[in-house]
């Protein structure tokens, strides 16, 4: 047993069995207990487990993260940095993996909607939550899930009731410090009844000055949509240069229904995001887009997988990275078929520009068909900015600069324009333009 491994083992044991957990119910005290068993079985990934080949988990072995169990902050300077991050609408905000309800508010949720901390939820929503926490996310086959589930006590809750309609984005804010070594692992649970619709906004960002601590988040965020049901998803990544991160979201589709997961990530030294999406139900539709962009010696992850386990449902799938300085950003996105999954249509795309010698770029699509009435694609490409396009715009008196930079941002914008016209998208243009080359390079910091 490796060292790292016996001090995650050693932090889950202790959070279990600590005082304030004995009044957990039993189902949840199981959980735990078999999620403890498989991450002690399981271990923590290495470069030699195929589906971390090119993930840099140094940083995550070495450090000795450990959750948060003070709760004192500084809510007008944390307040500052919500509104900066935030948009209108009900919103629950975590700082460290704590739950701060003076930072949060459900006032304005739509009819129909349930939105409330998962500690909560674990005493008035009980069998609820023991028929489907982690029944989407499996412990038995993720290391970090296994941890998580392990460690499972904060997070998020939002129920859609059948026919239940949201035009207001539900945010979910979580924010690390970076003043001591934090291990955050925060569960979001959606249920979706049959019709219903609404836009969920995950935040992840830094609080603290520039030059913070490393922390680690794990996440996970398990989906489940009923038949008919529409959930636009946004992940927001924008840690602090030192964050680790480690991400998954888990989806299971009804008949007919909608998934939208657009996932952005801009910040990190090591970002693993994944997304997961199971039809389960004839013709359904999901839509997995992507941007990751890269400076310094960033690392971001990106791993997408598709299950076209019934008939006639239709995915599409675009994934773009920039990437500059020493970054290196990997994608690896499967696509699976199975035989009776007849009159799929699926595409999937994933592009890399890049903007440095040193940058490096690691694309793996990949089509598993074992149906013959399908009409699938995939593709990859890595490239550098257009020589021509950039002539061009210098003939025109266009500084150098600022040619690379609108080249870069009309590169990026396919993605963001996926984004539905609104706040959603405005708060990403912003993020997105603080990131490009030639700008003031500012972190969502103090």
């Amino acid at each position: 047993m490796t060292a790292a491994l016996a001090h995650y083992l050693d932090v889950a044991t202790r959070f279990q069995a600590a005082p304030e957990q004995a009044s957990a119910p039993q189902w949840l005290k199981r959980l735990r207990a078999d999620a403890l068993g498989h991450f002690e079985r399981q271990g923590l990934p290495t470069t030699r487990d195929e589906a971390w080949k090119y993930s840099r988990l140094g940083a995550i072995a070495e450090g000795a993260f450990i959750p948060r169990t003070d709760v004192s902050r500084d809510t007008a300077h944390l307040s500052a940095v919500v509104e900066r991050l935030g948009l209108p609408g009900p919103r629950l905000v975590f700082v460290d993996g704590r739950l701060a309800p003076e930072l949060s508010s459900v006032a304005g949720l739509p009819r129909g909607l349930t939105l409330k901390p998962l500690r909560d939820a674990v005493r008035e929503d009980g069998e609820l939550l023991e028929s489907l926490l982690g029944q989407r996310a499996l412990a038995n086959e993720h290391a970090f899930t296994a941890l998580n589930a392990a460690l499972l006590e904060e997070g998020v809750l939002l129920r859609l009731a059948p026919g239940a309609l949201s035009e207001v984005p539900v945010q979910v804010v979580f924010l690390t410090r970076g003043d001591a070594p934090v291990l955050s692992s925060p569960r979001i649970l959606v249920v979706a009844g049959e019709s219903s619709e609404a836009t969920l906004v995950e935040t992840y960002a830094s609080a603290g000055p520039a030059g913070s601590a490393a922390t680690f988040t794990n996440a996970v965020t398990e989906v489940t949509l009923g038949d008919n049901a529409s959930l636009h998803h946004y992940k927001l990544q924008v840690e602090a240069d030192a964050a680790l991160h480690v991400g998954a979201l888990h989806a299971r589709q009804g008949r007919d229904s909608r998934f939208a997961s657009h996932a952005f990530a801009f910040g990190g030294a090591m970002a693993r995001n994944e997304v997961h999406a199971a039809f389960a139900g004839e013709g359904g539709d999901a839509t997995l887009n992507g941007l990751y962009v890269g400076q310094g010696a960033q690392h971001l992850d990106n791993r997408t997988a598709l299950d076209h386990a019934v008939p006639r449902c239709t995915s599409r799938e675009l994934y773009k990275g920039v990437l500059d300085g020493h970054s290196r950003g990997t994608f690896h996105g499967l696509i699976r078929v199975r035989q009776d999954a007849q009159r799929t249509d699926s595409r999937q795309q994933n592009r890399n520009l890049l903007l440095s010698e040193s940058a490096q770029a690691d694309a793996r699509p990949q089509l598993e068909i074992f149906a013959d009435d399908v009409k699938c694609a995939h593709g990859a490409a890595v490239g550098r900015l257009d020589a021509q396009a950039l002539f061009y715009l210098r003939s025109r008196g266009v500084p150098q600069a600022e040619a690379e930079r609108l080249l870069t941002y009309a590169f990026a914008r396919e993605v963001v324009e996926a984004v539905p016209a609104g706040p959603v998208r405005a708060n990403i243009e912003a993020l997105l333009a603080s990131k490009l080359p030639g700008a003031a390079q500012r972190e969502v910091t103090a």
